[in-house]
């Protein structure tokens, strides 16, 4: 502990030795002399929420992505690692590791000893779901020989049911011939009578309508495009493009950049006042307040 710096930590546990997150912040703030307000002037971050950071109370922050991303901000201005830093937090926060389910006494050795040892357990186990695993197979089995006897008995009424269609076409053929052969002496005269050529039924048959052609021509978007600038003060932002990051961090006025996707694009920002947004070309605006924390999603619904 004597030779850690700001910034450094263990890999124990959360109550394991070594600094806390929220230690390292306040040392590394201190070490560089700057209070927390200079710090919220400079990273548009709430004096509430870094006291939050330093004190690791997050029930003041709005919300778990604005722990991670205000995090990395603020660790990222005072010359730290942020995206360790953040990782940390992370695993730090995690559920417990499965180990810490099973209840443990002190043993003469003075160490813990599980209170039921694995290979116990395990049988125990079995031997309580054995019955009911079984009985469950029994259920199953019995229920689909029900289910292909009833298939089974349907296809034969069904089959048995069908009238025989195939049988009547002959004889409705067989009694259209003569007529065509009696009306032979009159094929070469009456080909006008017969109607359109079969090219011609064809042509007509691939000639669209005039309000297909019209729908045809109606081509909806595929691309979402969310063109995002930011005036008058910086402004943090975490902006997502079909659930993947592709920009985080602390934007300047004059800040514009477009943001492609192919179904949504979500914003989230911790000065909305300052963020102005189009979408695929029409007008948002302002997204809301100064200092104002907002998220907003666009999807090409939005768009048309």
């Amino acid at each position: 502990m004597g030779d850690e710096r700001p910034g450094t930590f263990n890999n124990g546990e959360e109550d394991g030795g070594g600094l806390r997150i929220g230690e390292i912040l306040q040392e590394a703030r201190r070490d560089r002399g700057l209070s927390l307000h200079e710090v919220e002037q400079a990273t548009k971050i709430r004096k509430r929420y870094l006291e939050g950071l330093e004190r690791e109370d997050y029930s003041v922050l709005p919300d778990a992505v604005y722990v991670q991303g205000f995090l990395k901000t603020y660790a990222n201005y005072l010359g730290l690692d942020g995206e360790r830093l953040s990782q940390e937090l992370k695993r730090r926060r995690s559920p417990r590791r499965e180990r810490r389910m099973n209840h443990a006494v002190p043993g003469s050795s003075g160490f813990d000893k599980p209170l039921i040892s694995p290979g116990g357990l395990a049988e125990a186990e079995r031997s309580r779901f054995a019955p009911a695993v079984a009985l469950t197979l029994a259920v199953v089995l019995l229920v689909a020989a029900v289910i292909g006897a009833l298939y089974y008995v349907g296809q034969s009424s069904q089959r048995a049911s069908s009238p025989p269609e195939q049988q009547a076409a002959p004889a409705a053929g067989g009694g259209e011939r003569p007529a065509e052969e009696a009306g032979g002496g009159q094929r070469d005269g009456g080909e006008a009578q017969r109607g359109p050529a079969p090219e011609q039924r064809r042509a007509e048959e691939r000639q669209p309508a005039a309000g297909e052609e019209a729908n045809a021509g109606e081509v909806s978007p595929e691309t979402l495009e969310v063109l995002v600038s930011v005036e008058g003060a910086p402004s943090w932002m975490s902006i997502q493009s079909d659930g993947s990051v592709v920009y985080e961090g602390i934007a300047e006025p004059g800040f514009s950049q477009t943001f492609e996707a192919s179904q949504e694009v979500t914003l989230t920002t911790g000065n909305a006042g300052a963020v102005r947004v189009e979408v695929n070309g029409q007008s948002v605006g302002v997204l809301g307040g100064d200092g104002e924390v907002l998220t907003r999603s666009w999807t090409l619904k939005d768009a048309g």
